[in-house]
């Protein structure tokens, strides 16, 4: 059994493997053409390409020799002054010993540094830009305190396209030699429509091919291992509290949970349905989802959801007129 996790195995190692936005491929190209970059704050939602990005500028800038001429640290790992005045000082004052004439530090996750480890950073960042250039990289730019903000170029990560993921899906599908259906495919694409993380979907493709026989993947099988329900099942609920049936909207929803749905994920699927369905007025439209808001509320703060999500559809079915 291949033991390598696929996210790390499909990970794009080139700018010519990169997948997502255009525009931030052909910056990337651009300081690459040019052997230089100012420093960068790479922001956006979780799996959008930021980590692949700098990896991928540093190793096409130093062919692949990043001993000595690339620093990661995590952030979220690593949060106070302490790291910042030892180990990220401690590699950008040294002179750099290739042929670009600079050295990279790539911080991930940045915004989860203290206040006071940002602004030292900042410091740094002025004091050794000469032969240092430092990679930001954040899913909340609001707290990235503004002086770094000014002495970075942002760069704006958005979620990957259905068509881009598609293409992955296809590729790993293809090398891994597996017979999935094009609803399951379907499936995969929209599991996270909101988040769209490539990282969630390929560990879910990775996990249901193990757990196939004999390489076949449908939906069923996609459900049980994600805890997400199909978008059918969420319409039908849907239909059914519309046409004020609590008795069907119960036993749909409880069926949902039997069989391992995420309430997380049942209640944003459910709005984004509401969301989209014509002919709701409205009034309606904003009580059922305050409605929906406010059970979510209930199962956040530690109510037990097999008991607040039946009470929510049958309570949506018999006031949505």
């Amino acid at each position: 059994m291949d033991e390598i996790p696929w996210i790390e195995k499909y990970r794009p190692r080139r700018l010519d493997e990169f997948i997502g936005n255009q525009a931030i491929k052909d910056l990337i190209q651009g300081f690459i053409n040019k052997k230089n970059m100012p420093h960068l704050l790479f922001a956006g939602p979780p799996s959008t390409g930021k980590t692949t990005t700098a990896l991928i500028l540093a190793r096409e800038l130093y062919n692949d020799n990043l001993a000595g001429n690339f620093l990661e640290l995590n952030a979220s790992d690593e949060r106070g002054i302490d790291t910042i005045r030892e180990k990220v000082k401690d590699f950008a004052k040294t002179i750099p010993n290739n042929q670009i004439g600079f050295k990279i530090v790539f911080l991930d996750e940045a915004d989860a540094l203290t206040n006071d480890a940002q602004q030292a950073l900042r410091r740094m960042m002025e004091i050794f830009s000469k032969h240092t250039r430092f990679i930001l990289s954040c899913n909340y730019i609001n707290r990235i305190i503004p002086p770094i903000q000014s002495r970075t170029a942002v760069i704006r990560f958005t979620p990957i396209s259905d068509d881009d993921i598609k293409k992955l899906i296809d590729k790993i599908v293809d090398k891994e030699k597996i017979n999935i259906s094009d609803e399951a495919k379907s499936f995969l694409i929209n599991i996270d429509s909101n988040r769209k993380d490539l990282r969630k979907i390929i560990t879910i493709l990775q996990s249901a091919y193990y757990m196939s026989k004999d390489g076949n993947i449908d939906v069923k099988l996609l459900e049980y291992i994600s805890g997400k329900i199909g978008g059918e099942r969420i319409s039908e609920l849907s239909k059914s509290i519309l046409e004020k049936n609590p008795n069907k909207a119960r036993r749909l929803v409880i069926e949902m949970l039997q069989i391992g749905a995420d309430p997380e994920d049942l209640i944003r699927d459910l709005i984004k349905v509401l969301e989209e369905t014509p002919g709701i007025a409205d009034t309606k439209r904003i009580n059922m989802i305050k409605t929906i808001a406010d059970y979510h509320y209930r199962i956040a703060t530690g109510a037990d959801p097999y008991i607040q999500l039946p009470a929510m559809v049958i309570e949506l079915s018999l006031n949505n007129g």
